[in-house]
């Protein structure tokens, strides 16, 4: 990929994991779905492996509806990508910033939020944080002894978390590389004729 950059990648994928939000009605019910590895992104799912007795698939997705996490990281994902168009060339057309936030509005997070639980979350402790949510509501549930367990989990895979939403960013940011790379090449060709010396970061 012709100067997209490692930065831009890595400013855009350095989006903070959004706190846990949200209140649950119903109970849960566990049971033993797993996600297809080939959802998750490339590379990234056999290197976090499932735990022993992980949160189900159907424990995350509840908590995800309750929290409204992904919808929170979505939007931060995405108003990162006009935080780092410094870090771009200045010949990259407007329509290929636009079509990077259409992808990446339209992109399926709920596979790479099951690997990433599933690596690190126990059915055990899912089970906990849903029953807080159902007990306590949103508001109180964010003081409560089962967010801070909740919260000391995922604090210890923030490395993975980085890893895995790293893998994602560079995947979605391909997929419309791809479309755009004739047109974004014959740009650059004119920049450098209007431009003498200059060089790409």
């Amino acid at each position: 990929m012709h100067k997209l950059g490692k930065c831009f990648l890595a400013g855009l994928a350095a989006v903070a994991l959004i706190p846990i939000a949200g209140a649950s009605q119903e109970e849960q019910k566990p049971t033993t779905t797993s996600v297809p590895v080939s959802a998750a992104p490339a590379g990234v799912s056999d290197s976090l492996p499932p735990m022993e007795d992980p949160a189900t698939v159907d424990q995350i997705k509840d908590y995800l509806r309750l929290s409204g996490e992904i919808d929170s990281f979505r939007a931060s994902w995405i108003a990162a990508v006009d935080k780092n168009r410094s870090i771009g060339a200045p010949y990259w057309p407007e329509s290929f910033w636009t079509a990077i936030k259409e992808e990446m509005q339209k992109t399926d997070l709920m596979p790479m939020y099951i690997v990433f639980y599933q690596h690190g979350i126990s059915r055990g402790l899912m089970h906990e944080v849903l029953d807080a949510y159902q007990r306590l509501g949103a508001d109180h549930f964010r003081g409560s002894p089962e967010c801070f367990k909740l919260g000391d989990a995922v604090s210890l895979m923030s490395a993975d978390w980085e890893r895995i939403k790293l893998a994602k960013t560079r995947e979605t940011i391909s997929r419309v590389y791809a479309v755009y790379k004739p047109q974004m090449k014959a740009a650059r060709a004119r920049y450098l004729a209007e431009h003498p010396g200059w060089v790409d970061k």
